[in-house]
């Protein structure tokens, strides 16, 4: 209590001499030099990679491959039209086309929501009840829907120009890792899981063309964050028992149990709030009413809650790098009184959390030792098992994995970090396909944040930024392992790739 009422004080002081700081001509020499540091990345090689069209892009949307795929698209889509109104009129008295004409005629059937709907249900859905293949049913269906609301007349997204070559070489790299994998039911498995994944990022792309829309989907997944947050905080007060396997008792004493919600693991948990929590910045920003502003900020403190309760080290540091990165983009001259609002935030954080973060990056916490070997280990494997990549799945990886670990971690499910369990399972051709898959995503988003509306732009942000946060934990963590997580980052990129249509739309018009 006391430590809080302090932060109070000194919070409201802080407020007040920064009213004054604004008016001072070290704040003014500051921005411009700022401005200074800004001028100069914007000409910089780095700023024009994210920024520009490289000719590459241009050849691949103007090659003869790409017009007969955009040519047999365009033919199937035709024929699928025609043969949908064929159906609806020769059986236009049926109950199913009649429902379907209610829904679909009035406006009550709307895909986006259904979406919306599906993705919290994924969030909400306790662990022990939950299956993937639910997500891949919801994948199936999401699939026939969006290309059946199409040939009844909604005109969703059918632009094979607008695929990147980078996510056609991806999928062309886990069809080869089923074939290689040396479990082929485990590989096709996995291989649902990528594919689902996929089909999530492609009908929010191709579906969502309004700034509406767009913020009830995104709500609905805030909705499901928000039921799990409660749900962690539910946890807490009923006490977690302390799990061995995810915590040195050692390095960490008198931290609790590690909440995890409805998810499986602590880690997994944190990784669903970094990759959300940008766009509760959205929503307190772009909306209208008091009463929403007020609804969403309880809504990121409820979060950042949770966030602390899961005691996940390298989600603290995504968390702060995600946030740092939507305050950078949307105004960089917050970064200074944000910076010293955390560190005044400091005293208010329970002790436990404060020895958690001390711990980052220390090899005296068998956790992160164990990350090292294990990584010795697969990079072992990928110089002994070459660059073609073992085949996908955790059976391939479990079998062939201790032949070469480090004899200090002979038992693994897996990497312990993203880009290299990409690597050793699809191998470089699905690495770089990945890579590119990002950096074109990144690229189209930075591209546009700057010529279009404040809600867009701030959607962009949140996309970016949520990336920004999550590459950092997928240096630490092979964040795909959970597939809900694999879910919700395709999903974020879906959102990141509507944005960049809307915008593109508009700028257009």
């Amino acid at each position: 209590m006391l430590r809080q009422s302090i932060t109070v004080y000194l919070l409201s002081r802080f407020l007040a001499l920064f009213m004054c700081y604004k008016e001072s001509v070290i704040y003014n020499l500051i921005l411009k030099l700022a401005a200074r540091i800004k001028d100069i990345f914007e000409k910089s090689l780095v700023h024009w990679l994210f920024t520009s069209e490289t000719s590459y892009e241009k050849k691949y949307r103007q090659s003869v491959i790409y017009a007969i795929i955009d040519k047999l698209v365009r033919f199937l889509e035709k024929w699928g039209m025609a043969f949908w109104t064929f159906a609806r009129k020769s059986s236009e008295n049926s109950v199913c086309v009649k429902v379907f004409n209610v829904f679909h005629d009035t406006g009550y059937f709307k895909f986006e929501y259904i979406c919306g709907l599906l993705f919290g249900f994924m969030l909400v859905v306790p662990h022990e009840m939950w299956n993937n293949l639910y997500a891949v049913i919801m994948a199936v269906l999401l699939a026939g829907l969006y290309v059946l609301l199409h040939f009844s007349g909604r005109k969703f997204a059918f632009n094979i120009r607008a695929v990147s070559v980078s996510i056609i070489a991806f999928l062309v790299a886990v069809a080869g890792g089923v074939l290689k994998t040396p479990v082929l039911y485990d590989g096709a498995r996995i291989a649902l899981f990528y594919i689902s994944s996929v089909i999530f990022a492609v009908v929010i792309w191709g579906s969502v063309s309004d700034e509406k829309t767009l913020k009830i989907l995104v709500t609905m997944l805030i909705g499901g964050l928000t039921v799990m947050c409660l749900y962690a905080l539910y946890q807490n007060h009923v006490g977690v028992e302390i799990d061995v396997r995810l915590t040195d008792i050692s390095a960490n004493s008198g931290m609790p149990g590690r909440v995890y919600s409805t998810f499986a693991n602590p880690n997994n948990f944190a990784e669903a709030i970094v990759l959300i929590v940008p766009f509760v910045y959205t929503m307190i920003l772009c909306s209208g009413k008091k009463i929403t502003k007020a609804l969403f900020s309880a809504v990121l403190v409820l979060c950042l809650v949770a966030l602390a309760m899961s005691y996940s080290r390298s989600c603290y540091v995504a968390f702060a790098i995600a946030t740092l990165v939507f305050v950078f983009i949307y105004d960089w001259r917050l970064i200074l009184p944000l910076g010293i609002v955390a560190i005044m935030c400091i005293p208010i954080l329970p002790e436990s959390v404060l020895n958690r973060i001390f711990t980052i990056g220390s090899l005296s916490d068998s956790s992160n030792s164990y990350r090292t070997l294990v990584w010795e280990g697969v990079i072992n494997l990928v110089k002994n098992t070459g660059i073609s990549g073992i085949g996908i799945g955790p059976e391939a990886f479990t079998r062939l994995y201790p032949k070469y670990a480090n004899m200090s971690a002979l038992t693994a499910m897996h990497s312990h970090m993203l880009y290299l369990e990409i690597f050793v399972e699809l191998g470089i051709v699905g690495f770089l396909g990945f890579m590119g898959i990002m950096y074109s995503s990144l690229k189209k988003g930075l591209s546009v944040v700057n010529r279009t509306n404040k809600t867009i732009r701030c959607f962009i942000i949140s996309c970016i930024s949520a990336f920004a946060g999550i590459s950092f934990t997928a240096c630490a963590e092979y964040i795909w392992f959970y597939p809900r997580v694999m879910f919700l980052f395709w999903i974020v990129l879906g959102v990141l790739l509507a944005c960049v249509r809307i915008s593109r739309k508009r700028i257009t018009e």
